[in-house]
């Protein structure tokens, strides 16, 4: 064989950034010039060489192309395809909508009677409670129909409820009371479809035949088990909610049911939640095509036996015994129990029977009084003599929200927003909006305010250096005896010396030995403080006023309604954090205001426009912990009313600090306050430590919060009203503005 040199070989030259067929094609014709100059010369158009040349650039042109566009379709931002969106949607955890339908505001209205014993009053006890899923049509358009989501609850008592008479006797006195109730309905039908399953298979798939399925409503066996939808199959916890008249240990939509039938300064919870695991479930998938399949798990069941006893086996599984074991429960690797197919359980032998709502899309969106049939005939759930029946229904407000299917620039973008959060809360900003997001079936959570741990609030640093100064106090002392100068202004014996030296050298060791444990559980403790986050709320009752109070029971938010807020959080909250739940303070104010008309204007329109303004202004929606009160916005709103030339005095106060001025309100804003007699304290942190004063005032108002010194929290230049401390979260609340709204046009 022979040798060959590095001489022998030609050097490649070739350049890798040409993609472009022009590019390719000059390349090309170089690399013939450099390498092949004496087998071709001929460069000219129309020659056969360049003919196969120019096919040759465009090929590398082409495949090029793809090689870029597989490429960016494989980046979400720069991707195009329908499908590859969709498929990266996924890998993202986000569910693509084939359609998007519209929600609606539905009022219900029902007659109830009167009591017996007072006409004036419902009678809540005969008032009745229809199931979700009543469904009203449309009155333009028979094919659009919206479907309830919650049930439509008469027994619960709202204000102006007493408002509007339904019918009256002979005798003139009403008879019964109608009553309106507000529900959400989604603009869908409900449909159902069987499939009959044989032998079981790894993740079957069922596919529904309808396009723009919004909802799986259910999935139910032969057997009347149920099949629950996850967000993906290794998730075997699922929600479930139970609403009062479904709860054998319930019989009120309050947490306590002593206030049944009804309270309207109470906070109603209808329904509970909780979480439980199931082996029985499975996943929503939306195809290209706009129809839904079910994906169910990869597992069958032990011999019959619930999973929480013996667990699942991967069907591949089946039937494979350890040798000289001819049991199922055996698994062919030991080290994986009974638990090493955790991915639901596959159905077999069995009619699944499922429960869809189809519909939505941009028609949807119904004008306003256009859903106003389909409920004559439907029966509550609690029939009494008083209230079997709906009486009306009818939309105040157009249906929103209702599109065709998504597109890729929506998909895209969601898709981003989705996978930024995680579904996690980690930020006050997560935990806050999280709360906020619970559904008032749960229980009206009005307000949130979220604080991270601090050592301050658990007293560690102080208890340190409470102790490190009692040590350096020691030293000192012997110091002090050592050099044999009396720490006393008085000359002490020689045994009272020894005495106090022996005390020293007793009590010395113990201080050391205390900060030393102090200083070595501190990192612990410190850990501990940081990791628990402090949430406090506050609740709407059925006047949409707030609700809670840290320190006196009959006044505080339902335990069931903190239960369902602690169940939420906990699929959401990092698996370090401590969550404690606290009530959090209102504080009550009313408004007294002195306006100086123009001279031809109403008076008495200018003065009714101010309160308006004044209750526009501090609509409970707007107000939040911790928040201050800017007096001079206020002041500024105010001026800008039609006939106002100018403004006397803007006073905020709880009955008679209005500085410079006779107007005070004629009754108190506050039932509560802090109390300067240790007599008076209270556990605040439910450590049986009493830390706090707080007592009923004598002079306050039944059905109003805090005392609260607003005098001295007006800043210096008379503009702002600031909050009280943290340590104290609170809200400001214009509680019964009609009463709390004083004031006079001169």
């Amino acid at each position: 064989m022979p040798n060959y040199g590095k001489q022998d070989f030609k050097e490649s030259n070739v350049n890798y950034l040409n993609k472009d067929f022009i590019s390719l094609k000059e390349s090309l014709m170089n690399y013939a010039k450099s390498y092949f100059p004496d087998t071709y010369r001929d460069f000219n158009e129309t020659s056969p060489g360049m003919m196969l040349l120019e096919m040759n650039a465009y090929v590398g042109d082409v495949l090029s192309f793809y090689i870029d566009k597989q490429y960016q379709e494989m980046l979400l931002p720069l991707a195009e395809e329908r499908r590859n969106i969709i498929t990266m949607a996924k890998m993202f955890g986000y569910k693509v909508k084939p359609i998007v339908p519209s929600f609606v505001d539905l009022n219900f209205t029902s007659n109830v009677n009167v009591l017996s014993t007072d006409e004036s009053q419902v009678d809540y006890n005969n008032a009745g409670v229809f199931d979700s899923g009543i469904q009203i049509q449309s009155s333009t358009n028979s094919s659009i129909v919206f479907t309830t989501l919650q049930p439509i609850d008469f027994k619960l008592q709202e204000l102006n409820d007493t408002n509007t008479i339904g019918t009256t006797a002979d005798s003139g006195v009403a008879s019964t009371y109608t009553l309106t109730r507000t529900v959400k309905a989604i603009s869908a039908t409900t449909k159902t479809i069987s499939f009959q399953i044989g032998i079981p298979e790894k993740f079957k798939t069922l596919t529904i035949p309808d396009t723009n399925v919004v909802e799986i409503v259910s999935c139910i066996d032969s057997n009347n088990n149920k099949w629950y939808e996850v967000d993906f199959l290794a998730q075997h916890r699922v929600p479930i909610e139970t609403h009062y008249t479904n709860d054998i240990d319930r019989t009120s939509p309050y947490d306590d049911d002593s206030l049944a039938p009804q309270n309207i300064n109470g906070v109603a919870v209808p329904s509970t939640l909780q979480y439980i695991e199931t082996n029985k479930r499975f996943t929503r998938e939306t195809n290209l095509d706009n129809t839904t399949s079910l994906v169910f798990g990869n597992g069958l069941l032990n011999n019959g036996v619930s999973a929480q006893d013996q667990g699942l086996i991967d069907l591949e599984q089946a039937g494979i015994t350890i040798p000289g074991q001819g049991d199922l429960n055996d698994a062919i690797d030991s080290s994986l129990g009974d638990d090493y197919a955790t991915l639901g359980e596959a159905p077999n032998n069995t009619t699944l029977t499922i429960t869809y709502r189809v519909g939505g899309g941009i028609n949807s969106n119904v004008p306003a009084n256009d859903l106003t049939t389909g409920v004559s005939a439907i029966e509550s759930i609690t029939p009494s003599a008083g209230s079997s029946t709906l009486t009306t229904v009818n939309n105040l407000k157009p249906a929103t929200g209702g599109k065709d299917e998504e597109d890729t620039v929506e998909i895209r973008e969601k898709t981003k927003a989705f996978f930024a959060s995680q579904n996690r809360c980690v930020t006050a900003q997560d935990f806050e909006a999280r709360i906020l997001n619970l559904p008032s079936k749960f229980g009206g959570i009005a307000k949130v305010y979220v604080t991270s741990g601090n050592v301050e609030s658990l007293g560690i640093a102080d208890n340190y250096f409470t102790q490190l100064a009692a040590l350096n106090g020691q030293f000192t002392n012997l110091e002090s005896l050592l050099n044999g100068i009396p720490d006393s202004s008085e000359e002490l014996t020689e045994d009272e010396i020894i005495s106090n030296f022996n005390t020293l050298q007793t009590e010395t060791p113990n201080l050391v030995n205390n900060v030393r444990t102090a200083l070595n559980n501190m990192p612990q403790d410190f850990a501990q403080a940081l990791s628990t986050v402090n949430i406090y709320l506050l609740a709407f009752n059925g006047r949409k006023e707030l609700f809670g109070n840290p320190h006196f029971p009959a006044n505080q938010i339902p335990n069931l309604l903190m239960t369902n807020v602690d169940l939420y959080l906990n699929n959401f909250k990092i698996l370090t954090d401590s969550i404690t739940f606290n009530d959090g303070y209102i504080v009550n104010f009313g408004v007294i205001f002195d306006i100086i008309a123009q001279k031809y204007a109403d008076k008495q329109q200018v003065k009714i426009n101010c309160i308006q303004k004044i209750k526009d202004y501090f609509r409970i929606e707007n107000m939040k912990f911790n928040e201050p009160i800017y007096k001079s916005q206020l002041e500024y709103e105010l001026m800008g009313i039609e006939g106002v030339l100018s403004i006397g005095h803007v006073t905020i106060t709880q009955y008679e600090d209005s500085p410079g001025y006779t107007d005070t309100l004629n009754f108190r804003t506050y039932k509560y306050e802090f109390s300067d007699n240790s007599d008076d304290l209270v556990d605040l942190n439910g450590d049986g430590v009493k830390d706090g004063a707080f007592v009923e005032s004598d002079n306050g108002t039944d059905g109003y919060g805090y005392r609260y010194d607003f005098l001295n929290a007006l800043s210096d230049d008379g503009t702002i009203i600031v909050p009280p401390n943290t340590a104290t979260p609170t809200v400001f609340e214009l509680k019964n503005p009609n009463q709390t709204i004083q004031g006079r046009v001169r």
